[in-house]
């Protein structure tokens, strides 16, 4: 996990034109380029969620080429910094739903009386999930709304979700 208090501190520390590295769990030095096109990608996303102050952060596509856990991950980052921040809105095009997932667990995780960790919960009504559609060319958008058990009020359309269910069957 990012340690998000020092993270501008650590930013602001490298020099310019000086060499960047990652440090894993284990202490072993990475370059950017040793670590997958992932990592490269959500890096923006994640100071972006973090540094950026202004109201909206729109972010199209944070969960490619990286891994589920990380995406969960990012879930959790996004719920954070909302909650930090209450006028803050994040606008995400996503097709993941790994993130969903997250999203949805976290409100549910909201109605438990003594629930974990109080800068992960989300409500309900801080979510706001469209799906946007093209059909013969006329383009139409739905609103799919979520109770407080973190369950779906609204049908996904076209199959979205369906290949999770079958395979959870």
């Amino acid at each position: 996990m990012i340690d998000e208090e020092r993270l501008p501190e650590e930013l602001e520390k490298i020099p310019s034109g000086k060499n960047f590295f990652f440090i894993d769990q284990l202490l072993n030095k990475l370059r950017p380029q040793d670590i997958g096109i992932g990592i490269s990608q959500v890096l923006p996303v994640i100071v972006g969620a973090i540094i950026n102050k202004s109201s909206i952060l729109a972010i199209e596509q944070p969960e490619l080429h990286i891994h589920t856990k990380m995406q969960v991950e990012l879930g959790d980052l996004f719920i954070e910094q909302i909650n930090k921040q209450k006028n803050r809105i994040f606008l995400i095009e996503t097709h993941s739903e790994h993130l969903m997932l997250r999203l949805l667990k976290r409100i549910r995780q909201t109605t438990k009386p003594n629930s974990e960790d109080k800068n992960k919960l989300l409500q309900p009504d801080q979510l706001a999930i469209y799906f946007f559609e093209s059909n013969e060319g006329v383009g139409s958008v739905k609103k799919i709304r979520v109770d407080e058990r973190g369950k779906f009020i609204d049908r996904w359309p076209q199959g979205f979700f369906d290949e999770r269910f079958g395979e959870i069957v």
